[in-house]
Order: C-alpha cells, then structure tokens, then sequence
C-alpha cells in the first residue's frame, strides 16, 4: 500500500470522504473488520477513543458508552443513549446490539450528539453499520476457522446476477464453542443447587446469523433492494462471577465473593436445571425457570430501500423495515450454584419504521438534506423470578413461589427533519439543521407478585400514558484552511427519549420519566498530506447534559411479606459535564507499512445529581460520585505490514495493542464493580496465494493473559455479580474466493 485509504463515509446521510465530514467519526473498512477475527462490534472499541462497549451484565446485550453516555440495563423498556444503525433501521434495544460482523462494508462511530439526522437516543452518538450489497459479477465466500475454548466457525456468501439489472446476495455466519467459563462450584451451605458443577466449561455459543439481498435496478438511476435478516441464537445462559463485598447478604450467610476466597473469576458457578412446563416445583424441588435450556433469541427482519437519483436536482431515498425479536432468557445472576436469584425474562419486540429523505444536487453552493420519519415498537414482556436468597431470612417457601411480571409497552414517533450547509466562500461553509420529534407512548406493568398471592386474584395492575416532544438543532462552520486542512465547529443537541420502567414496584415507580439532553460543543481539526501518507485528526468538545436518567438497584420491602428485596428505580437525577480531547493519526511511512494510532482523554463530573444512595427512602446528594463507563484515558497502537508479493503468494503482519483506563460500570459506584483498566495486545499473520483466492491466518488476541472485569451490577446490599473478558486466546482460518 503506498497511501492511506480514502475513506467514504455516511455520518450527515450523503456519501462523503472522511477528512470532509464536520463530525469526529472513526470508521472500519470491509479489510480492517477483517483483521480483527472479531465475533461482534466489542472487539472494534479500542481502536475508537473514548469509547467503551462491553456487555451488560448476566446478558449477551450490548452496553455502549461514549463521551460520558452509556445504557447499562438490560430493561427491556429502555431505549438506548447510543443509537446503533444498521442499514438506516435503528435498532431499538441493546439485546441484539452484539451482531456479526461477516458480510459488512462499513461501521462508522460518530461520537458526540447526531440528534438532527440520527435522531432521538443518539445522546451520546451512533454507530452506523452499511452491510455489503449485491454485486453484478457472480463470486462467493467461504471461511472456516477454529479458535480456543473449541470455537467453530462457519461463514459463507454468495453473490449472483439473475439478470442485466437484477442482482441476489445471501451471507451467513455459524458459529459454536464452549465458553471460556468452567462452572466448579457446588452449594456448601444447604445443599440446595442445580446440575453438580464438574469443571466443565459454560458461557459457550450457538448461533446462526444470515442476510439475503435481492437489489433491482430497473432504470440507471432508481434502484430497489430488498433484505431479510434473520438471527437463530441458542448460546448458553452467560454465568456470573461472584463479586459480593464483605457484609452484603450474600457474604453472611455463606457465599463470599472471590475477593474473599481467592478463587479466579473464571472458575465459577450456576444454577442449571432444565425447568418444566410451567416452570413450577413443589415442596421438595426449587421451581426452575429452564437455565440449563441457554438463552434463545430469534430475529426476523424484513427491510426495502428504494433511492432514485435525478440528475441536476438530487436523490430521493425511501427506507421501511420491519423486525421480530423474541427472547427467552433464562439466568442465574449470582456465580453461585445455589438456587440463590434465578429468574427469566421472556418477550417479544416488534419494530417498525419508514423514513424518506431528499438530498440535494442541484447546486454546487448549497447542499442539503430534508426527510420525514415514524417509527414505532411494541413489546410484550413476563417474567418470572425465584429469589431463593429468601430462604436464608425466614422464607419458607422462597424456592417454591416465586415472583411474576408482565409488561406491555407501545411506542409511536413521528419527526421531521433536515440540515442544509451553504458556501459562503470557496474554503468556508456555514451548515445549520434542526429536528422536530413527537411521540407517544402506552404502558402497563403488573409487578413482581408471588405466583401464590395472584391465584387468590390479588395482581395489581399500573397503566400509563405519556406525549413526548422535543425539537433538536445543529449548526456550525466548515473551513478548509489549505489543500488537505480542514478545521470544523459544532453546536449539536441530542436526547433521549423519556419512558417508562418495566421493573416497577410501585405506583410511584411506574411512572415516566422524563426526556434527557444534551449541548456538545465540538473543534476539530482534520488533516492529510496530498499523496495519502500522513493523516491527523484531532476534537476537542465540551458536553453538558441535562435530565440525566439514572438507574439504580435499591433494597425494597415487598408491602405483601414484608421481607426484603431489590427495585429498580429510574429517575430524572440531575446534570453533568463532559469534556476531553481526541486524537487519530494513520501512516504509510513506506510502501507495504500502515501504521495507525489514538489517544482519547475526557473528565466527567456530575453538576448535580439526588438519588437514595443507601436505599432509606431518601434522596441524597450524589453529586459525588462518577459517571459510569467513562474511562478517562483511552489509547492504542496498529500496525499492519504486506510483504512485496512473491511467486508463492504473499505475506501480511498485523498487530495492535490498546489500553483502556479504569471506570464505574454502575450508578452508585459500588466497591469490585469497576471496569479495569487494562492493556490488551493482539497480533495475526496471513498468507495469500497469488490469485489472491486462498488465505490461511494465525491470530492471537488478549496476548498478555490479562485478566479484567468489564461489567458489573451491584444489588442492593445484597450480592454483586460481573462479567469478565476472555482470557487469552488463538485461532485459525481458512478462507477461499470463487
């Protein structure tokens, strides 16, 4: 290679080269995707500063924080602050935020607010995913690869004309493994557990991913493409780890954390039991919600994108989707293998939208982008919970009867929105855009009941509605000081949609909360020498957000049996401020070697923040405490070397190392939750063959075995459970063209 990349990116909507977009936006190539051998978007976050993306806690769902936002709950009425975006359809929930990444062109990371184009829950910024298109030459794919922890994987895609203007693509990735888990604990204390555990391994995979595309060109410039997505997942329940301090619940009455008995984090435990019908024991057998059944998640998605160009004017693009997710997602949360919080969560989402966009062509000094947009969701959630922990505080029957909830939520939104940009010299351009959103919403939650009291008839039931609305604005200069300089400010707002908590106990709690918002202030600097060799990008921003929604794990006494138990309470909390500095520098100081680094740096601080910070019912000043998944020092190194091809084939080098600094992964900042700071380095080698149709790579992540925590829940005083990275791992692939 003898430049850089010229990179093409969709961040304001248009396609536009990188060093031009007024945004601080790091994107990921087809090729650089690849180097990652990554099974899902976490393994990109370290080359993106100030950005942290991990898994909530107990689940496979994503957590993405950036700038000082993040959604770290599994809640299934929460809409995320991080907008991820794939193909123009929002996805609506963290659960399938963690998708594949076989098949896809493009992700752009677009830090900071995009509540103009975007829209709501961009708070923080998007993630926006372009999966490849269908092609006109016939051609196809096939990888095979195996890696530690007896991982398998399958990807193949095909690529076929059937006509002059009708092209078909179809993409899948299988993957299987054993997890990097060993479940080795058994109850000590009363004897009461699941399956014995034997060392195996648990926290394995099993899944199929698949796209198909069908894109019809009937004229030279309209085009038609129609995809199906679909998403089969039957991994394992993930386990936890037993992180409870001394003192909590847990820790009295026989179940400390490993801080206390030394044992490594991935040497852990749960509760397996295969569950029933109705999931019901009886006096002698705990009532079991299928956990040794795995997490089962099923996506279908049906999506049509039409644009038609009309030269001289601009081009009108339409894009509606439609997708289903249901979910059976059976846990144990505790590391424990004891009967101790064992619970399932089983719903189904739908999500609609249609969005239509008109971008300009028709002048070369002003440009603009206007469009309209619904979008809409229903979910229809139970869940049933068996808080065995009772039992250790007088409860009888805490293994028989456990808790039920249902909930049903609807959502309807409607906006409209456009931005226009307008050169007032040849090197300077002015750009303001704005963004009216109108929605509504409906609730109704029956709340944790014991399964006894609701056949005596006794379920209350809390319904609500709410209108939300909230106009958001962008506006800032563009100057290209010289050939290759480009310098850009921004004032953007952004927010997230208030709702509502399905995890409500109460009358009180189960009201809405209010929409959050953001003010970013953002300089930067963009700049490329002429032949592509040396790239520096550099932001500076400032961002205060107002209406923080905060959510925290708070004890509560059940009003039926008087005995103790958890809530999550979601409020309106107060204010912060993030501000920091982001630094990206790519170059090609000799033919073959790409050489790629970041810096990140941010302070947070809440301005002003009440909530109950010991669960007595009282709301405290809690201006003290840290934002969660704010690291304030992000940084990483990459190189990438391509030997001069030979007659044999050729060779290429990859290796990257990346550190990220500590941070609070939840709200109240509880002792063994943080996110460690760690220093990850991994390293690949490839062979091609001369035709470029075969390759053979060795790759090797987490290479100094570093152990870290990366998520975290803290329960009331009670017990804490977390989540670890893998240790360090290795893996093949064989990978063939035709």
């Amino acid at each position: 290679m003898s430049g850089l990349e010229d990179i093409v990116v969709t961040a304001r909507r248009v396609s536009e080269s990188l060093q031009d977009t007024p945004i601080a936006v790091t994107a990921f190539s087809s090729e650089a995707i690849d180097r990652k051998f990554a099974t899902d978007i976490r393994a990109l976050a370290g080359d993106v500063p100030n950005v942290v993306i991990t898994n909530v806690p107990g689940f496979n769902a994503a957590s993405i924080g950036i700038r000082g936002q993040s959604t770290g709950d599994i809640i299934l009425t929460f809409e995320p602050a991080i907008g991820v975006v794939v193909d123009d359809f929002v996805l609506a929930h963290v659960q399938t935020q963690l998708f594949d990444l076989f098949d896809i062109e493009r992700i752009e990371v677009l830090r900071g607010p995009q509540g103009t184009l975007f829209g709501k829950n961009t708070v923080g910024g998007v993630v926006n995913v372009l999966t490849k298109r269908p092609e006109r030459t016939f051609g196809g794919e096939l990888r095979v690869g195996y890696s530690s922890f007896n991982t398998k994987d399958i990807k193949a895609s095909l690529n076929v004309p059937l006509a002059d203007n009708l092209f078909f693509r179809v993409a899948g990735s299988f993957q299987e493994g054993d997890g990097y888990y060993r479940l080795s604990k058994n109850n000590g204390v009363d004897g009461i557990q699941g399956l014995p555990g034997t060392g195996k391994r648990r926290s394995g995979s099993r899944y199929f991913s698949g796209r198909a595309k069908l894109l019809w060109e009937p004229t030279p410039d309209t085009d038609l493409m129609l995809t199906y997505e679909m998403l089969r997942d039957r991994g394992d329940s993930p386990p936890s780890v037993n992180e409870t301090p001394a003192g909590f619940l847990f820790d009295v009455v026989g179940f400390p954390g490993i801080q206390t008995t030394g044992k490594s984090p991935f040497e852990t435990g749960t509760t397996l039991c295969a569950g029933d019908a109705n999931n019901v024991g009886n006096a002698t057998t705990p009532t079991c919600p299928g956990t040794l059944r795995g997490h089962r998640i099923d996506v279908d998605g049906l999506y049509l994108r039409g644009e038609h160009r009309i030269d001289g004017v601009g081009a009108i693009t339409m894009v509606g989707g439609y997708r289903r997710v249901k979910s059976i997602l059976p846990s144990d949360y505790t590391g424990e293998n004891a009967f101790l919080f064992v619970s399932t969560r089983d719903d189904v989402r739908e999500q609609y939208s249609l969005e239509t966009r008109f971008s300009s062509d028709f002048s070369d000094r002003l440009k603009m982008t206007v469009g309209a947009m619904y979008w809409g969701q229903t979910l229809d959630a139970n869940a049933t919970s068996l808080l065995g922990f009772l039992r250790f505080l007088g409860d009888p029957t805490a293994l028989t009867d456990p808790n039920q909830s249902t909930a049903d939520y609807k959502v309807d939104s409607y906006a409209v929105f456009g931005e226009a940009e307008y050169k007032l010299a040849e090197a300077f351009s002015l750009f303001l855009g704005g963004r009216y959103t109108k929605e509504e919403k409906s609730f109704s939650i029956r709340p944790q009941v014991r399964r006894s009291t609701i056949a005596t008839g006794f379920w209350p039931e809390y319904s609500d509605s709410a209108k939300f609305s909230k106009p958001t604005i962008r506006a800032g200069y563009r100057w290209e000081i010289a050939d290759g300089i480009n310098n850009y400010f921004t004032y953007s707002q952004g927010y997230k949609s208030g709702g509502y908590n399905e995890q409500a106990m109460s009358a009180t709690s189960a009201l809405p909360f209010r929409e959050e918002t953001a003010d970013s202030f953002e300089l930067g600097l963009k700049t490329e020498t002429p032949d592509r060799r040396l790239r520096f990008n550099a932001a500076a921003f400032y961002v205060k957000y107002n209406d923080l929604q905060r959510d925290a794990v708070v004890p509560f006494i059940d009003p039926i049996t008087g005995l103790p138990g958890q809530e999550t309470r979601t409020t309106n909390a107060g204010r912060a401020e993030v501000y920091g500095l982001e630094l990206e520098l790519g170059a090609v100081p000799v033919d073959g070697l790409t050489l790629g680094a970041s810096m990140g740096y941010q302070k947070a601080r809440y301005l002003e923040f009440f909530t109950d910070i010991d669960g007595n019912g009282t709301n405290e000043d809690a201006s003290f405490l840290k934002l969660r998944n704010v690291p304030k020092i992000t940084a990483n190194v990459t190189a990438n070397y391509e030997f001069p091809p030979a007659a044999w084939g050729q060779i290429s080098l990859n290796a990257d190392a990346n550190y990220q600094s500590e941070y609070e992964s939840v709200t109240l900042n509880a002792p063994f939750t943080q996110g460690q700071a760690r220093t990850l380095v991994g390293a690949s080698i490839h062979w091609s063959d001369p035709s470029e149709r075969y390759r053979v790579s060795v790759y090797g992540r987490n290479l100094l075995d570093k152990v870290y925590r990366v998520s975290a829940n803290s329960v009331a005083g009670l017990f804490n459970f977390t989540n670890y990275a893998p240790p360090r791992s290795f893996g093949v692939e064989f990978a063939a063209k035709f």
